[in-house]
């Protein structure tokens, strides 16, 4: 039982080893390289893919959360800022994405082979829901049945065509599988 005039230590947050956060760096400036310089050249269903949401999602469902959502920031910060983007709306996104991402591989079953189609495919629907969300906000309104027809089915298909050879690369880069469950952390 605590006193009144004690106070609670806040919960230490503890960082990944240095090799750990070194594979993350690789992945990350991948990501940032990939939407850069790659993704803006490539247009598919006259959808361009959004190789950073990938490898986000890849990053959470094999990491977790917590580095899922520090990584979705980052990723977002970076990309926003090279991309010229009204600063934080992809970084919000991305946080969205790799928190939730991170729960999804932590708390369900994701040994199934399907697992990160279904993570990248309901990523792509948030990310661009919000994203639209967002530019509704800043009144740079689009038809909802152009957004639909021209962003919305061909990102979700582009995107989960390509989340599995990302998540094998990410999985590869990060040696092993990491921790997945939530019961497996404690």
């Amino acid at each position: 039982m605590m006193r009144s005039h004690e106070v609670e230590q806040p919960a230490i947050v503890k960082l990944p080893p240095a090799g750990e956060l070194a594979r993350l760096g690789v992945l990350l400036l991948a990501a940032l390289l990939l939407q850069t310089l790659v993704a803006p050249n490539i247009r598919i269903l006259g959808a361009s893919p959004d190789f950073a949401l990938i490898i986000v999602v890849a990053v959470a469902m094999l990491r977790g959360c917590q580095v899922g959502a520090a990584f979705g920031f980052l990723t977002g910060v970076l990309v926003g800022v090279a991309l010229l983007e009204p600063l934080g709306m992809s970084a919000l996104v991305f946080v969205v994405v790799g928190y939730f991402a991170g729960r999804y591989a932590e708390t369900a079953d994701v040994s199934a082979p399907v697992a990160p189609l279904v993570g990248v495919f309901a990523a792509t629907c948030v990310a661009c829901v919000m994203l639209a969300m967002m530019q509704y906000l800043l009144e740079r309104q689009v038809p909802i049945g152009f957004w639909a027809a021209r962003v919305l089915v061909p990102s979700l298909v582009l995107n989960t065509l390509l989340s599995a050879v990302f998540y094998l690369l990410a999985r590869r880069v990060l040696r092993g599988r990491g921790v997945l469950r939530a019961d497996e952390t404690a």
